[in-house]
């Protein structure tokens, strides 16, 4: 687990001198245990997961999760150790 920290660290410094509040890009792998890809190496739980404007749990009718391997955009704050999951990416 200690690349993916580092690998997250050095996506936040070389966001650095960006706007704090920029987005970032990740994939939910797993559910209903929130587990979100971010890059190649990143996955955020649910305790890095602060807020939801999207309720990603939520099921089709066959019970399957709609939002499972979907994109998703996530906004970061208190110095990227916290996300907000604003929503979802359709194409």
């Amino acid at each position: 687990m200690g690349t993916g920290i580092t690998e997250l660290a050095k996506l936040l410094k070389d966001r650095e001198n960006k706007n704090d509040y920029s987005p970032m890009f990740g994939q939910i792998i797993e559910l209903p245990n929130l587990k979100i890809r971010v890059g190649s190496k990143i996955i955020l739980t649910r305790q890095h997961i602060r807020k939801s404007c999207v309720y990603y749990k939520e099921r089709d009718r066959y019970g399957r999760f709609i939002h499972l391997n979907r994109e998703v955009v996530l906004l970061p704050y208190a110095e990227g150790q916290k996300f907000v999951l604003v929503g979802v990416v359709y194409r």
